[in-house]
């Protein structure tokens, strides 16, 4: 039995995966309509597809530095989502029985969002995200500004 595909990527400095049937599109340039009294790391809406679709900048989500590239759309069915991220590496058949190494945890994720496996390729270790942990997340879901 094969491996699942993965899409390889970057988001704040962190070299992540998802499953690649999780994955609707990548975008290299949406327009942005910001919503006022949103967090920051939410970004906005965005036309794709021709449906709205919301923005997070996942780099700023997980407490890192703020992403600035391509953004990744997923599947309607796996959730209504876009996530802005630094760099799209490409597709990976590797095996994801590779836990991670010490020193990979993001403090700021909650528990359930990154999975303890990981897939390496071309010397970076990309720690696979849990896309039902995030996009049922709380903190996630949770976009209106402090104090709004």
């Amino acid at each position: 039995m094969s491996q699942p595909r993965h899409v390889l990527f970057e988001a704040g400095g962190l070299p992540l995966a998802v499953p690649a049937d999780a994955v609707q599109g990548i975008h290299d340039e949406l327009a942005l309509q910001r919503v006022e009294g949103t967090r920051p790391w939410f970004l906005g809406l965005a036309v794709a597809d021709g449906r709205l679709l919301p923005i997070t900048d996942l780099g700023a989500w997980l407490g890192l530095r703020a992403a600035g590239g391509r953004t990744l759309q997923l599947r309607a069915d796996v959730g209504i989502a876009g996530f802005r991220v630094d760099t799209v590496y490409g597709l990976s058949d590797a095996d994801t029985d590779v836990e991670s190494e010490p020193g990979m945890d993001v403090a700021s994720a909650p528990e359930g969002v990154l999975t303890p496996f990981t897939i390496v390729e071309d010397e970076r270790q990309h720690r696979i995200l849990d896309l039902a942990g995030l996009l049922q997340s709380p903190r996630f879901l949770d976009i209106a500004a402090e104090g709004a």
